[in-house]
């Protein structure tokens, strides 16, 4: 008897939780779409605000140099994107494969977003790193290496990032926030380490 109660129960719980997320994601998107210019600027701005008050001027930001002096052999795209892209009509077609893999993430709560977040990291956190790559005028296959070579980081970096910007409605604020971060670890490491590089190799 009780458990005939209890399992029902159980199951209504689970589906409001989901439809409310749903609907949280939903209004995200809707949010999404209407403040994007406003969004892409603040984010803009705080990564450019993030860089001046490290007290550095644009020389500090050095041309691409290899590392390694046999670096990974990788592609600049994944092959299930480069493939995607070949046969549902470019970014247009890979965009909707995205959503139609992680919708159904959707309906699971909390772990779902955990699923999402890890789906999304390396993207995520190869977009908030893209003004850095476009000081460094790096190429596609430049940054795909460079990625790879530090792909755990990246990895534990944009799985954060993505999990916060999963958030409903608040997942807002963290896309601006985490690109503070994102300058923030580019210039305090990254960088440095590069600026280093250049200087023990310099006759």
């Amino acid at each position: 008897m009780y458990m005939s109660l209890y399992l029902p129960q159980s199951t209504l719980t689970t589906l409001s939780d989901a439809a409310v997320l749903l609907l949280g994601s939903q209004i995200t998107n809707i949010l999404r779409f209407f403040l994007a210019r406003n969004i892409n600027i603040a984010r803009d701005r705080a990564w450019n605000q993030t860089v001046i008050s490290r007290g550095k001027g644009v020389d500090f930001w050095q041309p691409y140099v290899e590392e390694w002096d046999m670096p990974p052999v990788v592609l600049s795209e994944p092959k299930w994107e480069i493939f995607v892209k070949r046969w549902f009509g470019g970014w247009i077609g890979l965009f909707i494969v995205r959503r139609v893999i992680l919708l159904p993430f959707n309906f699971y709560p909390f772990m779902g977003i955990l699923v999402s977040a890890a789906f999304k990291a390396l993207r995520t956190a190869r977009n908030l790193h893209r003004p850095y790559f476009e000081s460094k005028k790096m190429t596609e296959q430049q940054i795909a290496v460079f990625m790879e070579e530090r792909k755990w980081d990246y990895r534990q970096f944009g799985f954060a990032a993505a999990l916060l910007e999963g958030l409903p409605i608040v997942g807002l604020i963290f896309t601006i926030s985490n690109r503070v971060g994102a300058a923030m670890w580019a210039h305090g490491e990254l960088e440095r380490c590069f600026n280093l590089l250049i200087a023990m190799t310099l006759p």
